[in-house]
């Protein structure tokens, strides 16, 4: 009776430390879950920031975060359209300042190295005598003009970041 005693409380400790270090793992997947959740949400409102702030005495940087925040499409599309950007932003002498407002996540996917995130922002356009806004006016550049912006961004992890790989205008 002893041996059998010895055999059944070794096979139950087994068990529990068995128990144990699956919990322990799904803790660990758990938390690294909503790291990622945090950061997918984190790189698109980064992203969008740099959407909502341009300035023509800035617009290499401002572009440049573009990419260095942005993947595949996303990235691709920034880096071709650079020069046009910086030309237009140059002669309209652009000068955009935004808010963030929200950022929320939809919705994750490729076993957590995807996601899609929706992104809530303001911005006032001021735009320099020869602008959009002002070329007619002979006191200046005219009246600033306030947006709202809705994005619907899909991110990915590449390697250990998250990008921004497409950035959709929504209403």
């Amino acid at each position: 009776m002893g041996r059998t005693l010895i055999a059944g409380l070794t096979v139950l400790v087994a068990g529990l430390a068995a128990a144990a270090l699956l919990l322990g793992v799904a803790r660990n997947e758990a938390r690294q879950d909503e790291r990622d959740r945090q950061a997918a949400v984190r790189a698109a409102a980064v992203h969008a920031a740099a959407l909502l702030t341009l300035d023509h005495r800035t617009v290499d940087q401002d572009v440049a975060r573009l990419v260095a925040t942005s993947t595949g499409q996303a990235r691709d599309g920034y880096v071709k359209g650079r020069d046009a950007m910086r030309q237009a932003a140059l002669r309209r002498e652009v000068s955009q300042a935004g808010v963030l407002r929200a950022a929320g996540l939809v919705s994750m996917a490729d076993g957590g190295r995807s996601a899609e995130v929706m992104v809530v922002g303001d911005a006032l356009i001021r735009w320099g005598a020869d602008g959009k806004r002002g070329g007619g006016d002979p006191g200046g550049a005219g009246e600033p003009e306030e947006r709202a912006y809705r994005w619907r961004m899909e991110v990915a992890k590449v390697g250990d970041r998250w990008l921004v790989s497409r950035a959709e205008l929504v209403q």
